[in-house]
């Protein structure tokens, strides 16, 4: 529940999707997705029985990108970062928080030849 409403957000950003043609997975990219792509990771996100019955989860989420060159990754950081950054709404009956991002070193893999960055954000998510 709590990555769909992720995974929901930036589906429904028109500057994040249309960057990637609506590929935004969970947890990693499948082998043979066409790039950009990114994917949105919450398994790091613990709940906090101390503050509801409901769920509360907290921690990190990341968000990674990947995409053929350096420049496609950045425009994607970017995009996302202009979404995610002090968000705070209800996507997906979900309410979120979300602090401002942090991106990660820059990687990649030289077998595949694919640019990778990463996003990591501090999230507050609980059910509606």
């Amino acid at each position: 529940m709590i990555t769909k409403a992720f995974l929901d957000l930036l589906h429904t950003t028109p500057e994040v999707s249309q960057l990637v043609d609506g590929r935004i997975q969970p947890n990693f990219i499948k082998k043979g997705t066409a790039l950009p792509a990114v994917y949105v990771l919450s398994d790091r996100m613990e709940k906090q029985g101390c503050y509801d019955s409901q769920g509360t989860h907290t921690g990190i989420l990341e968000i990674g990108i990947h995409a053929e060159t350096y420049e496609e990754a950045q425009d994607v950081v970017d995009a996302i970062r202009n979404t995610l950054d002090e968000f705070s709404g209800t996507v997906s009956n979900v309410g979120i928080v979300i602090m401002n991002g942090q991106v990660l070193g820059d990687n990649s893999d030289e077998d595949t030849e694919v640019h990778i960055k990463v996003v990591e954000y501090e999230a507050i998510a609980e059910p509606k």
